[in-house]
């Protein structure tokens, strides 16, 4: 126990919550800020959820580092940093974040993925260790605190029940600085693919929240001024039965506004065999959905035990028939497995362009701590050490390394290549042809109309030839196809501009010289994901 007379005598302590700069992403959406006029495309739902479960006992203060500095004096006598487990410089980011406030006096505490995954990296530089889910943790630290003594480690080993989650504190941000609102309606996942770390942290039962406490949630973003929510669950079709019965909420609840709520989500592919569920979907107006489809090879899917597409007779069909809804798919891509050899590449290619991905995330697998796919390859001796400087921390089997990296480069250039691009979108589009979206209205407001200026001045009053082109090609495809598809082709545009630039980005910083590389805060090489800032819109 840690002795603390600051917290003893009935003082009213004060928590500091710091969510640390993100790299540039495929869903971080940086580029697209400056077109859409947010400054961070997600608000941090952990920090705010926690600053729920204490704000009886506390005052709370929330910095995101992604829309502000953070590193300023407070008053604060905790601070609490949360840390993802993404790439090498968001790691150092945290790190340096919690020596600043050490040295300012703080009681520090870091908590999220990085410190379930990889405590003992984090473990020196903070007083207290958060593992595991916090709504229960944090509120008995807090008691521990105000008694005078408090542990200098806390852990949720068991999974927390989600009926009782608290409504995150949504008035400690500013709705405006971000793209969405975001809710969390389930936590885990019925699958067992090796390498997701989701099991690992959640489990594999969906623990779900009451429909009646995430209706308030979603009317609390939108008397916030928001025209769209992320569901931010692992799976949101995990179990099955729940998400229907929230749908049909949904859709009541937006028959009962003037301007719908647009919703976005991710979900597991077996989704396409539900009739039922799709129209559910479409109907609440959930616009896009991101589908885990990791190989067009059966035999890396069944290396990977990526059951639910291995079941999935025809993935490309499978997309097709959710695109037939109305609703866009984007799709979590993969190259590395142990089935994958140099043809895998142009077949990734070709599966994207024929099954109509709007955007694809394309990765290289990489074994996240405390996973199967993590032991098996430490068990085998194919682990590497990796301090961002390269794409994977797995010996490939296949291919060598170099190989793997150089074309790797070339499949996400050529991916996001304007034409390529293009293609997939109107081929997504075919198969909306007949669609009618019953909800899709949206305020003629100031905000719009200046996202609509900034569009046509960043791909119509621009030097680049190709660019305008594209733009031109895609609404003109949009108009022959599907003329109501306009509103949802405008909103795509915004996010390719953002892929076309974070993706040769990322190509580029993978072939340039070491010695051009970022460095973290650590002087070692960042990972190849990181873009220090996102520069204004050109």
């Amino acid at each position: 126990m840690i002795s603390n007379n600051g917290g003893a005598g009935g003082r009213k302590p004060k928590v500091l919550f710091i969510m640390p700069r993100m790299p540039s992403s495929h869903g971080g959406m940086q580029y697209v800020g400056p077109l859409a006029g947010f400054k961070y495309f997600t608000p941090p739902l952990g920090p705010m959820t926690l600053a729920a479960a204490i704000s009886d006992r506390c005052e709370v203060e929330l910095r995101d580092e992604n829309v502000a500095p953070v590193t300023r004096p407070t008053d604060a006598q905790i601070v609490g940093i949360s840390g993802f487990l993404c790439e090498s410089s968001h790691i150092a980011r945290v790190i340096a974040i919690a020596r600043y406030f050490k040295e300012a006096g703080k009681v520090v505490c870091i908590g999220g993925p990085v410190a379930n995954l990889l405590p003992g990296l984090v473990r020196p530089h903070c007083d207290v260790l958060f593992e595991g889910e916090g709504e229960l943790t944090w509120p008995q630290f807090i008691e521990d605190f105000l008694s005078g003594a408090y542990k200098d480690r806390y852990e949720q080993s068991e999974k927390v029940d989600m009926t009782g989650s608290p409504l995150p504190r949504i008035d400690l941000i500013d709705a405006g600085d971000y793209g969405c609102g975001s809710v969390q309606t389930t936590r885990g996942c019925p699958f067992m693919c090796e390498f997701c770390d989701i099991i690992v942290m959640y489990g594999r039962k969906v623990r779900t929240k009451s429909i009646a406490r995430v209706m308030k949630e979603l009317e609390h973003w939108a008397e916030a001024g928001m025209e769209g929510v992320i569901i931010a669950d692992d799976n949101f079709v995990g179990n099955r039965p729940y998400a229907k019965e929230l749908l049909r909420a949904i859709i009541k609840f937006n028959s009962q506004r003037a301007w719908p709520l647009a919703f976005f989500t991710q979900a597991s592919i077996d989704m396409a065999k539900d009739p039922e569920l799709l129209e559910l979907l479409r109907d609440a107006n959930f616009t896009t959905v991101f589908v885990g489809i990791e190989s067009p090879r059966k035999s890396s899917l069944a290396e990977t035990l990526k059951v639910q597409n291995v079941h999935t007779a025809d993935l490309e069909e499978a997309i097709h028939t959710i695109q037939s809804y109305g609703i866009f798919v984007t799709g979590g891509m993969i190259i590395g497995f142990d089935h994958d050899d140099l043809d895998i590449f142009d077949e990734h290619y070709q599966f994207l362009q024929r099954a109509g991905i709007v955007f694809p995330m394309l990765n290289v697998l990489g074994a996240m701590p405390k996973t199967p796919l993590y032991e098996r390859m430490r068990d085998s001796g194919r682990l590497m050490e990796n301090h961002g400087e390269l794409l994977t921390n797995i010996a490939p089997t296949c291919m060598s390394y170099d190989e793997l990296e150089t074309n790797y480069v070339k499949l996400i250039k050529r991916v996001h290549s304007y034409d390529a691009m293009k293609e997939r979108h109107l081929r997504c589009l075919e198969y909306m042809r007949d669609c009618v979206w019953p909800d899709d209205r949206q305020p003629a407001n100031r905000k719009n109309w200046e996202r609509l200026k900034n569009m046509l001045k960043y791909f119509l009053f621009t030097r680049d030839s190709q660019r305008r082109r594209f733009f031109l090609d895609v609404m003109a495809g949009t108009l022959r196809i599907n003329p109501r598809a306009w509103k949802h082709s405008m909103r795509l545009l915004s996010i390719y501009a953002h892929m076309y630039r974070h993706f040769n980005d990322k190509a580029n910083l993978l072939v340039a010289p070491p010695a051009e590389r970022l460095l973290d805060e650590e002087g070692k090489p960042c990972s190849v994901d990181v873009v220090a800032a996102a520069p204004a819109m050109t």
